[in-house]
C-alpha cells in the first residue's frame, strides 16, 4: 500500500512517457521470444533489456552508469515497463552484454524492424524522399604506431608466457626485454618525435626485441606440444602467429611498402583506416556507416563497412535495406557528388532500385543534365538536413566513439544509436500531429 504507483504520479507528457506509448512492446516481445529458453531460470524482461539500450544511447551513457540511472529514475523504470518503483538492484551491467551477444546482429535487425513498421502502421514515418550519406565510425582504439604494436605485442606473448609457466615447467630462462623495450619506446616517443630517422633505428631496435620473444615463444610452443599441453599451446601459438604478422608488417613499413591487410590494433584486428579528406583527423580507424534519413530527419536504414569503401557502392544496399526494414520503396532520393557515377550506369541503377527520381551532382566542371530542373535544386537543398542528423548521432548518441567489440559491435553501437535518435524524433512527430488535430478540431466545433 505504500508503493509509488507510476500512473498515478509521473507526468503524462513527460518526453518518456509518450515514447513507451508508441513502442510496440508486444510486437518486440513476439519477436525476441525465440531467443529465450523455456528451460531453466527466465531470462530478464525483453521490454527492460531494449529500454535500457535505448536509454543508454539516448543519454549518452556507459553500461553501468544506465544501471545506476534505471535503479535512481522513475522515468526510466515507467520506460522500461515496471508499473511501482523498485528500490533493489533491477540488473546488472554484464546482462546488457549477454544480451548483446545473446540476440546478435539479426535481433539487433528484428528490434529495429518490428519498431520501425509500428511508426510506419502509425503514420509518423515517410518513404517517399530518401537523403543519403555516409560517416566514419571509429574504433575505441590507440592511434597505430609500429612502435606501439610492437611494444603491446611483445607484452602480450610475455603475460601468456607467465601463464603458461605457472602451470608447466621450462629449464631454459625465457628473456622478456621489459626493462630495455620500455626505456627505448620513452626515447622514440620523447626524443624521436621530429627525427624521422632516430626513429626508424629505434623501431628497429624494438622489432628485434619483439623477434627474439617470438623465437623464444615459438621453441616453447613446439615444446607444449610435444609433452601434450595442446590447449595452452594453442592459446600461446596465437598469440605468436598475431605477434609474426606485426613484425611482417613493419619489415614492409621500414622498406617503404605498403602492406596489404595491416594490423591496427592487436584487440580489434578487422579495423580500417578511414580517410575522408578532412584537415582533422585526417584518418580515422574505425568502420563506414552509410545512413539514409526521410526528410523529416528520422533514420530508415545503415550499412556498416569494414573497409574503405567508395561512396558510390553503398547506395544501392542502403536503398534496399529501406524497402526491406520499412516494407515500402522510396520514390525519390538525393545524394552528394561523392555517390556521382558514370550517367549510363547512374541511369541502370535508378531504373534496377525503383526509383522516380535520382538527384545527384556530377564531379568536376561539367554540370548534371539535369541540374537546372526544380526538383534537381530541390533535392540538393534537401541533402544538406542529413549533416545535422550525422553530428546528433556522433555527439549526443555515441556514434562518435564505437566501444562495442569486432564487427558485430559496430553494427550494435548503429542500431542502437539510430533508434534512440528515431524515438526523439518520431516522440516530437507525434506530438506535432497531435496538436494540428486538436486545433482541427476546435476549429470544426467553433
Amino acid at each position: 500500500m505504500f508503493e509509488l504507483i507510476f500512473s498515478d504520479r509521473l507526468d503524462p507528457e513527460h518526453e518518456l512517457m509518450r515514447a513507451a506509448n508508441l513502442i510496440d512492446w508486444d510486437g518486440l516481445h513476439e519477436t525476441l521470444e525465440r531467443y529465450y529458453s523455456p528451460r531453466g531460470r527466465s531470462g530478464k524482461p525483453i521490454r527492460m533489456m531494449v529500454g535500457i539500450h535505448i536509454l543508454k544511447h539516448r543519454y549518452n551513457c556507459s553500461d553501468e552508469r544506465a544501471v545506476e540511472e534505471l535503479r535512481e529514475n522513475a522515468y526510466w523504470q515507467c520506460f522500461c515497463g515496471f508499473k511501482t518503483f523498485q528500490t533493489s538492484d533491477i540488473v546488472d551491467a554484464t546482462s546488457l552484454v549477454k544480451f548483446r551477444n545473446r540476440i546478435g546482429i539479426k535481433g539487433m535487425e528484428l528490434i529495429e524492424q518490428t519498431v520501425t513498421r509500428a511508426w510506419c502502421a502509425q503514420g509518423l514515418v515517410k518513404t517517399k524522399r530518401v537523403l543519403v550519406d555516409t560517416t566514419s565510425q571509429p574504433k575505441n582504439i590507440g592511434y597505430p604506431t609500429d612502435a606501439d604494436l610492437l611494444h603491446k605485442v611483445r607484452e602480450k606473448i610475455v603475460k601468456k608466457v607467465k601463464e603458461v609457466c605457472k602451470e608447466v615447467a621450462f629449464c631454459r630462462p625465457f628473456r622478456s626485454f621489459r626493462r630495455k623495450g620500455k626505456q627505448v619506446l620513452l626515447h622514440v616517443k620523447k626524443l624521436c618525435r621530429h627525427k624521422p630517422q632516430a626513429r626508424q633505428q629505434a623501431i628497429k631496435a624494438i622489432k628485434v626485441m619483439t623477434a627474439k620473444v617470438i623465437s623464444q615463444s615459438a621453441k616453447m610452443v613446439n615444446s607444449l606440444y610435444a609433452r601434450g599441453h595442446n590447449t595452452l599451446a594453442r592459446e600461446l601459438n596465437r598469440v605468436v602467429s598475431v605477434g609474426k604478422k606485426v613484425i611482417n608488417q613493419t619489415e614492409k613499413v621500414l622498406a617503404g611498402e605498403n602492406p596489404a591487410k595491416r594490423i591496427y590494433s592487436l584487440h580489434e584486428p578487422k579495423v580500417a583506416a578511414i580517410k575522408k579528406g578532412k584537415a582533422h583527423p585526417s584518418c580515422e580507424f574505425g568502420s563506414i556507416v552509410s545512413l539514409a534519413i526521410n526528410e523529416d530527419g528520422v533514420v530508415l536504414s545503415h550499412e556498416e563497412y569494414q573497409e574503405n569503401i567508395p561512396d558510390v557502392k553503398t547506395l544501392a544496399p542502403v536503398l534496399q535495406t529501406v524497402g526491406r526494414i520499412t516494407g515500402e520503396h522510396p520514390q525519390e532520393v538525393a545524394a552528394d557528388r561523392g555517390f556521382d557515377q558514370l550517367q549510363e550506369k547512374q541511369e541502370r541503377m535508378r531504373k534496377r532500385l525503383k526509383l522516380k527520381r535520382l538527384s545527384i551532382p556530377k564531379k568536376g566542371k561539367k554540370p548534371h543534365p539535369e541540374s537546372k530542373q526544380p526538383w534537381f535544386k530541390r533535392g540538393q537543398r534537401r541533402r544538406a538536413r542529413i549533416e545535422p542528423v550525422i553530428g546528433h548521432l556522433k555527439n549526443d548518441h555515441r556514434l562518435s566513439r564505437c566501444r562495442y567489440q569486432g564487427p558485430q559491435g559496430d553494427t550494435s553501437n548503429v542500431v542502437w544509436a539510430t533508434l534512440a535518435w528515431n524515438m526523439k524524433k518520431i516522440t516530437r512527430l507525434a506530438h506535432r500531429k497531435e496538436e494540428k488535430q486538436t486545433l482541427r478540431r476546435n476549429k470544426q466545433a467553433a
